[in-house]
């Protein structure tokens, strides 16, 4: 093999973070590179391939089929370099992690992969409690991390954000008794599920659409149960990807069409410094970092 002919890894490591987060200003944050930086690594990639990976759009820049299947390749031999480099796992003496976040990310996302955190660092117990409000953290508190979905910036907290998010239509394969809508348009005869976090008004503005029964749906008062509606075929719901993850792999709800944008907020592991618990912290953190990528 001539190696000389390999992309740098850096160039590699920017298609991956691309194509997942489908967007060249999202890898160049999380990268710490400039926009410019990146898109020049994907040009170097697309030249060297003879082909392009990304068909450039005003909401971000939407990777090929070929491109999807090449990141996962890359995202796979990333991850045997990753394990082949790795330190040592460090040992923690017993530690407890109280955790706050919303009940839709712990029912849709967190709980269902905690086992696999658990599994692997069992030294150290994370408690789980869910909160619509912001609880206080720290030792006084009921809650040493919160799970948080917001614009960041909590006053006398670290945070570090863990992924985007972005947002498109689902509904489930059974609605209308599967005579789903094949054009966007014919979303002016369906039910639209609605929750005040999440309106329809930007999505149909990158769809190109203004529909009048918008705002005529029912309204629900948080995403777990918007989510249940959809699943059991009560309508169409805006759903934000890592809530639905699980729910279009396991079938019981299909993503309608590849329109979809990026939303504003962002999920973010936040925390009271503990001197006690601050590398049970830190495992924490990047032990969710990359879940939320697979």
């Amino acid at each position: 093999m001539d190696r000389n002919s390999l992309p740098t890894l850096q160039t590699l490591v920017a298609f991956e973070a691309s194509v997942r987060l489908r967007s060249f200003t999202l890898a160049a944050q999380e990268l710490s590179l400039t926009q410019g930086a990146v898109s020049q690594h994907i040009r170097s990639l697309e030249q060297r391939l003879g082909r392009r990976l990304f068909e450039r759009q005003r909401q971000g820049a939407a990777p090929t089929r070929e491109a999807q299947h090449l990141a996962l390749q890359v995202r796979q031999g990333l991850g045997v370099l990753e394990r082949a480099f790795k330190t040592p796992r460090r040992r923690h003496r017993a530690t407890t992690l109280r955790l706050s976040t919303l009940p839709s990310i712990a029912q849709r996302w967190l709980l269902p992969r905690l086992a696999d955190f658990h599994q692997r660092f069992p030294d150290i117990r994370v408690e789980v409690s869910t909160d619509v409000d912001l609880v206080k953290l720290g030792g006084n508190a009921n809650s040493d991390v919160a799970l948080r979905y917001g614009p960041g910036g909590w006053p006398g907290l670290q945070s570090e954000a863990l992924s985007s998010e972005w947002v498109y239509p689902v509904a489930s394969p059974d609605y209308r008794d599967g005579k789903l809508p094949r054009r966007r348009a014919d979303l002016g005869h369906c039910v639209l599920l609605r929750h005040a976090a999440q309106p329809w008004a930007l999505w149909l503005q990158a769809a190109g659409l203004a529909l009048a029964n918008s705002d005529q749906g029912p309204l629900f008062p948080n995403l777990t149960s918007l989510l249940a509606a959809a699943e059991n075929g009560e309508g169409i719901a805006l759903a934000r990807h890592h809530l639905v993850r699980d729910a279009l792999a396991a079938g019981r709800l299909v993503r309608l069409w590849k329109t979809q944008v990026i939303d504003v907020h962002r999920y973010y592991l936040v925390w009271a410094h503990q001197a006690d618990k601050d590398d049970a912290i830190d495992t924490l953190r990047q032990w969710l970092k990359t879940a939320f990528t697979l």
